[in-house]
């Protein structure tokens, strides 16, 4: 079933081109426009089948929009939030890694417009993605089963809260709601901690012993293969709760350290009895 005319998806890398792929396998819009600076990029897109048409317009692409889902980087969103909810009356969300920044600019635009003839916003974080980048990367089923946050503001309609989490259902996720400062909180551990701890250790294995790097380190490592820039700006935009989190990881290092210093052999199985659990309860 059709339910939307026309989707605008700004940013048609591996986010925007796997949304796109997947409202058009799912027969979920009539036409899915990208929209980006690269005109080849938009070709490759149009070529993959992840979009039916490109522009590097936004404010014409949104004019005539049902929905506009904003793919690009975080800052990029940032700067673009005002031509884009300036020029429809669409539902505007978007696919940040960060919350905070994004809606309180979002809820500054819509707070002081002076026409009731503006976008509507509710911020949106899909728990998908993959060390790789571009739409050459993207796939139909990357939402399929993963969790995607709503981060909507005390004045948010409840209407357009429950248009969303149905879009988001409809491309295959489970849909969780959070207010945009715990969803920073939250995703500082879950994700923002883990790429720094990956990109650490990756950083600091000496050249001679990568010869003997194995899956355990393979692993671990993975996400550090992901666009420096983008996680540079993340990182940016959530430096206080990241720096919670890497605090709270350093006090348990510390525990470590003093346990394998002291030859502590039963705090440290417990220690790794602790992990495996947590680990094991969330699955594969």
């Amino acid at each position: 079933m059709v339910k939307y005319e026309q989707v605008v998806i700004v940013g048609v890398g591996l986010l925007g081109g796997s949304l796109g792929l997947a409202l058009r396998n799912r027969q979920l819009a009539r036409r899915v426009v990208g929209v980006g600076r690269s005109p080849s990029r938009l070709e490759q897109a149009i070529q993959l089948g992840a979009v039916d048409d490109g522009t590097p317009d936004l404010k014409s692409a949104v004019a005539t929009a049902d929905l506009v889902v904003m793919c690009s980087p975080v800052q990029s969103i940032i700067g673009s939030l005002e031509d884009c909810l300036s020029s429809t009356r669409a539902l505007v969300t978007d696919v940040g890694s960060t919350k905070v920044s994004i809606c309180e600019r979002a809820s500054e635009i819509l707070g002081a417009a002076s026409t009731s003839q503006m976008g509507r916003f509710v911020g949106s974080h899909p728990l998908a993605g993959s060390e790789k980048v571009g739409v050459q990367n993207a796939s139909g089923d990357l939402f399929v089963d993963r969790t995607c946050v709503l981060t909507p503001l005390p004045e948010t309609p409840a209407a357009d809260v429950d248009e969303l989490r149905l879009f988001w259902e409809a491309v295959g996720s489970r849909v969780l709601q959070l207010s945009p400062a715990e969803h920073d909180k939250s995703i500082a551990c879950t994700s923002h901690l883990p790429h720094i701890l990956a990109s650490a250790l990756a950083g600091t294995t000496p050249d001679e012993l990568l010869p003997l790097a194995a899956s355990g380190w393979l692993d671990t490592t993975r996400i550090a293969g992901g666009n420096p820039q983008m996680w540079q700006e993340i990182i940016a935009e959530n430096r206080e709760a990241i720096s919670a989190a890497l605090q709270s990881y350093s006090d348990e290092l510390t525990r470590w350290l003093a346990a394998i210093d002291a030859g502590d052999d039963q705090s440290i199985h417990q220690m790794l009895v602790q992990g495996k659990e947590q680990r094991d309860s969330v699955g594969s």
